[in-house]
């Protein structure tokens, strides 16, 4: 069976290398599959979604907040994200804390609040928490 390399990377150093099956990843232009042999490109990841890496013994999920992916059939595909988290990392009360807080604020609108911000930090909190799951086997 083929494999491709792969490597993810973030300002907090490498948080994956090997070899795997293949990698789901969330870009702007939605979800894209990377197999052995897969073309070369660059792509912009989406602001928040799931990066899924299949590997033979297994599958590792996390969670993405931005970022790029480089695909090279010379050098293998990285994915790049300024704030990517392991799934099995993932702190799951501070994350459904984050969660009721920001729905909070989102459900009262009070005067001072930026609700833009408020929406971004649920959206983020919900994939963390689906991460958090799938890396649990969807517990």
């Amino acid at each position: 069976m083929a494999t491709l390399p792969l490597r993810i990377e973030s300002p907090k150093g490498l948080l994956f290398e090997g070899e795997v099956l293949s990698v789901m990843v969330p870009t702007d232009k939605g979800p894209l599959m990377i197999e052995p042999g897969y073309t070369n490109l660059i792509a912009t990841l989406s602001d928040c979604g799931i990066l899924k890496v299949v590997k033979k013994d297994g599958v590792d999920y996390f969670a993405v907040f931005g970022g790029v992916i480089d695909v090279s059939k010379l050098e293998g595909t990285t994915v790049y994200s300024p704030d990517i988290n392991r799934g099995y990392e993932i702190d799951l009360a501070r994350a459904l804390a984050a969660k009721e807080r920001n729905q909070e604020r989102l459900d009262r609108r009070q005067e001072g609040i930026d609700l833009e911000r408020a929406k971004i930090k649920l959206a983020k909190a919900l994939v963390r928490i689906n991460v958090k799951h799938l890396s649990e086997g969807g517990k």
